[in-house]
């Protein structure tokens, strides 16, 4: 009996088919490994499956799929990187190691990722927030770093002078980038910085803190999602929980006020922050009457991935530091894919299809394995897309028999 599989993989790499006795074989590279029934076929393809022409099959005894071009269009996240360029970062040496590790792993993935880029500190007195970026687009490794390899400490009249770190400014700054990017796709914030945020006043900690709480929740509601990575180092003075709640806020799950605020948090941040006036700029700005703070905080901490790399000693947390950035990116993999062209899926024929992960079948499941959204769209979904979102995880197979496959 005839079968004949249509599928792809993980990007628009286009994959070769070649036709025998009563079948199409298809085979690809990592991310789009498909091979259909049939007779003695061939074919190669390329890396990372996606764009899968099919064709009538050499004479013989079997009946093929007709002509038809398949192109599969994976829906390409963007990420923003933005990295804190305050003094403590030169101090600690941290500054050269890391921007090694995220220029290698944005050439590694830019084809299948957009990216944009920028560094950011401030001079109390002098210009704040001081913001040096690139702008979005795909394969943008070389402009990105062109950039970052010529930025060094900030100074002024080459002196030496403290570098803040006014972290809400710069989100700020980086939201208004990604909300007015059309391009379809999940969108990102990878967010990496070695200290507590300021307003460029050295003032209360807990104030700059609670201002950035707010605008990650308030990124998150606009459909941002931020990754944070809290560099710790010997000259930073970073913490934990502060982290934690960036964290939280950047992924919308539940922020815990940090510990040194009594209950209710709202109002004793208040009472702490009233005079400071960046503080009571962003509260105004965020549209906040009363006596209350400007995040949002609840009962219980979340569990968002909070990645804390230990670059105390700068080379032999290098590698450690390399490993969690490429989780960080491995972990905005898309879940969705798209099918366009001449085709669309029946729906009422899913159980004929088959989905696999690493030659692990996933499961055919609304809540948790894959699902069809559209006749065009299929998600993974639940544990399915944690699976797919692995770094160790490139190869995924989609499998559908001519039978699910209605022909526009």
């Amino acid at each position: 009996m005839l079968s004949c599989l249509v599928g792809c993989g993980a990007s628009d790499v286009p994959l070769r088919q070649g036709g025998g006795t009563g079948g199409v074989v298809i085979t690809g590279g990592t991310g789009g490994n498909i091979s259909t029934g049939g007779g003695a076929g061939t074919g190669t393809g390329n890396q990372t499956g996606g764009s899968i022409v099919t064709g009538t099959p050499d004479a013989g005894s079997g009946q093929g799929c007709q002509n038809l071009q398949v192109v599969f269009e994976p829906k390409i996240p963007t990420v923003f990187v933005l990295v804190d360029r305050s003094g403590s970062m030169f101090d600690s040496m941290v500054w050269a190691p890391l921007r090694t590790g995220v220029l290698n792993i944005l050439q590694a993935t830019q084809a299948d990722i957009r990216y944009g880029f920028a560094a950011f500190t401030g001079l109390a007195g002098v210009t704040c927030p001081i913001f040096d970026g690139v702008p979005i687009a795909q394969n943008n490794y070389t402009a990105i770093a062109t950039l970052y390899n010529r930025l060094d400490r900030a100074m002024v009249n080459g002196m030496v002078i403290k570098a803040e770190t006014p972290t809400t400014m710069a989100l700020a700054q980086v939201g208004d980038v990604l909300k007015s990017d059309t391009a379809p796709g999940d969108k990102f914030i990878l967010f990496v910085t070695d200290g507590e945020p300021d307003f460029c006043d050295d003032s209360n900690h807990i104030c700059a803190v609670d201002s950035v709480v707010h605008e990650l929740q308030s990124l998150k509601q606009a459909g941002i999602t931020t990754i944070v990575m809290g560099l710790k180092s010997t000259a930073s003075d970073i913490s934990l929980p502060s982290m934690q709640a960036f964290a939280n806020a950047g992924a919308g799950q539940p922020v815990l006020a940090p510990p040194t605020i009594p209950t209710p948090a709202p109002l004793n941040i208040f009472y702490q922050c009233n005079s400071v006036p960046g503080w009571v700029s962003d509260l105004a700005a965020a549209g906040k009457m009363g006596m209350t703070s400007i995040g949002a905080y609840g009962a219980t901490s979340g569990t968002a991935t909070l990645y804390n790399p230990d670059l105390t000693n700068v080379d032999a947390g290098q590698s450690t530091l390399v490993q969690q950035l490429t989780s960080a990116i491995a972990g905005v993999k898309s879940c969705t894919f798209d099918l366009s062209g001449k085709i669309e899926v029946d729906l009422n024929q899913l159980g004929l299809a088959s989905v696999s992960i690493e030659g692990r079948a996933v499961p055919l499941d609304q809540s948790n394995g894959w699902r069809m959204n559209t006749t065009t769209q299929l998600e993974l979904v639940g544990d399915a897309c944690a699976t797919w979102r692995k770094p160790e995880n490139t190869h995924i197979d989609f499998n559908f028999p001519c039978g699910v496959i209605i022909i526009k």
